[in-house]
């Protein structure tokens, strides 16, 4: 059987929104997105939740596009097959989404409208819960860590015609042309989830593509709206051994990546320690060591199906 032809977009720009057991906020997303016409196809991605997000987006919505993956492929993995899709339609311009974000009227086009000259743009973002309070304005590398660190909004350089130049961008909006996509590429599928917008970006610069965040225009964030459950627990997992990545594709020194693993793992387990929390320090303990032989051995992508196990049975046994 032939593969069915792909349909050209109707729309230059495609908006990829990244579900995962996150229907309530996604459908608030889209619908912040819809509130007037925008220059782009919606295309929301249920990664493999069967959650009843999809149905009901097109439900509320017919024009807006869906896709299911079947299962949990993480951000990376996720928007990459979104983006795909896009460049697949001949899209113009393609940004990636978080779907507990809210976006307002004519972020889309001003951004779409910056991205054609060679940058990939972000929108200051805001607390959703804290809307005057930043939650990325600029991200830069931590010299001794060898690691991303958002800028504090005390040290915001002033933007330059509405425009602040940053080291790295947020994966929660970044809006790019189709052919900087294609040149600098997808997401490294072996982050998984976190970090890999980071590592993005470092390609992106390498390629001469100029990072920006508009801070003419902003959107609102929940942050780790996703993270709750086994996922919360999974995250401090992704976090180190994704770290510990992303330092040594940065050619990070031995030196820093003890440095990270003591600011960024052990400081957790000692907390707990101090606060006489020890089923918790040896949970966090275990996690850290999953963490640790995973990067070792180069086992990347989703975590293993052993650990999750393990979490389950944990969170499990807490409710």
């Amino acid at each position: 059987m032939s593969e069915p032809e792909i349909q050209p977009l109707a729309l230059p720009g495609v908006v990829v929104v990244l579900s995962w057991f996150g229907r309530r906020d996604t459908v608030e997303c889209v619908r912040s997105l819809l509130r007037e016409p925008i220059p782009a196809t919606v295309l929301v991605i249920d990664n493999g939740s069967y959650d009843g997000v999809l149905d009901e987006v097109s439900a509320l919505w017919p024009q807006v596009a869906t896709l299911q993956t079947g299962e949990n492929l993480g951000y990376a993995g996720g928007m990459n097959r979104g983006i795909q899709w896009a460049l697949d339609r001949g899209a113009e311009f393609v940004t990636v989404l978080n779907n507990d974000t809210i976006i307002p009227v004519g972020v889309i086009e001003r951004t779409q409208q910056l991205a054609v000259d060679r940058m990939a743009v972000s929108p200051q973002v805001y607390y959703r819960d804290e809307p005057q309070k930043i939650w990325f304005g600029a991200a830069a590398m931590e010299p001794a860590l060898q690691v991303p660190v958002h800028v504090p909004a005390k040290h915001l350089t002033e933007p330059q015609g509405g425009l602040r130049r940053s080291q790295l961008l947020a994966g929660c909006f970044i809006t790019a042309s189709a052919a900087v996509w294609r040149e600098v590429g997808l997401f490294d599928e072996r982050f998984f989830l976190n970090f890999e917008d980071s590592e993005w970006s470092v390609r992106a610069r390498d390629r001469g593509v100029e990072l920006v965040v508009d801070c003419t225009v902003s959107i609102q964030h929940a942050v780790s709206a996703s993270f709750v459950g086994d996922a919360a627990t999974l995250s401090s997992f992704y976090f180190i051994r994704n770290g510990l990545l992303f330092n040594r594709i940065m050619h990070g020194s031995w030196v820093s990546r003890i440095r990270f693993f003591r600011h960024r793992a052990l400081i957790v387990v000692a907390a707990s320690v101090r606060a006489g929390e020890w089923r918790r320090a040896i949970r966090q303990a275990i996690v850290v060591c999953w963490a640790i032989g995973c990067n070792a051995v180069r086992r990347y992508g989703v975590a293993p199906r052993a650990l999750q196990r393990i979490v389950a049975g944990w969170n499990k046994s807490t409710k």
